[in-house]
């Protein structure tokens, strides 16, 4: 009876150490799936792929729970700029992990924040109720609401357009200076009574003729991309892309005289 019980309780207790091994063996599988993760995420951040690195790290965080890695997602958050987002992190991230030996350094991180998202909820609350003043204004006036603001796509930098408008200018300047030469070699080509140079003449002329029609195409390519550009531009993008009382923006107005392309702002 004796030896009965001990076989039993030796079988209870192997039947353990199974169970807890093969309860173990996820866990681990786990581990090193969220290792893989966060090198992923590491290596898409130190690229500069950000939001790429941002869902590598919460996958990473959601495999291991592991506090550490809110850091790193906060961090990301704060290099896309989503101030409200990276606060929320941070935060979460010293709830998580009290003795962080950082914890200085991201509660000055997290003032800096808070005074950043206060800002644009300020600035956003001002923003619709200008709005909302500017509608009310309308509708007393008789006239339509005004547009939304930001309506454009604002992915380019102005700069492009700027130096795209630039070349499209000196491109014309050229085409002028090109086609007021080739009326003036014409008319030396039909002047010149000699046959010994009326050939070349009209080779100048013919050439300069070529000259001034590149310049043409050429300006006129670049004034269509201009105007393309000026659509596609941030205008705020001088003032670090943010969004700000003063705002210049490409409108379109269509009426029965026609459409009209250019900017408008406010300041």
């Amino acid at each position: 009876m004796i030896r009965s019980c001990a076989a039993f309780a030796v079988a209870i207790s192997l039947m353990s150490v199974t169970v807890v091994a093969r309860a173990q063996q996820p866990s681990e599988q786990l581990d090193e799936a969220a290792r893989l993760t966060f090198e992923s995420a590491r290596e898409a951040f130190v690229a500069g792929e950000y939001e790429r690195a941002l869902g590598l790290f919460r996958q990473a965080y959601s495999l291991s729970n592991r506090p550490g890695l809110l850091y790193n997602i906060a961090q990301t958050l704060d290099r896309l700029r989503r101030d409200a987002e990276a606060l929320q992190a941070l935060r979460e991230y010293l709830t998580a992990y009290p003795e962080a030996p950082n914890r200085t350094e991201v509660e000055a991180r997290i003032r800096v924040l808070e005074q950043s998202v206060q800002a644009d909820e300020q600035r956003r609350v001002r923003e619709q109720r200008e709005r909302e003043i500017a509608e009310e204004q309308a509708r007393r006036d008789g006239q339509p609401p005004p547009p939304p603001p930001d309506q454009g796509i604002g992915i380019l930098h102005p700069a492009i357009f700027i130096s795209v408008g630039g070349v499209a200018l000196v491109g014309a300047g050229l085409a002028i200076w090109a086609g007021l030469e080739t009326g003036s070699l014409n008319d030396a080509y039909e002047a010149d009574t000699n046959p010994a140079t009326v050939a070349q003449s009209y080779s100048d002329a013919e050439s300069m003729q070529t000259l001034a029609n590149i310049f043409i195409f050429t300006s006129a390519g670049l004034g269509v991309a201009a105007v393309v550009f000026a659509i596609l531009t941030d205008w705020n993008a001088f003032d670090g892309g943010s969004s700000s009382a003063s705002a210049v923006r490409p409108a379109l107005a269509v009426d029965g005289n026609g459409a009209r392309l250019g900017l408008e702002g406010s300041f």
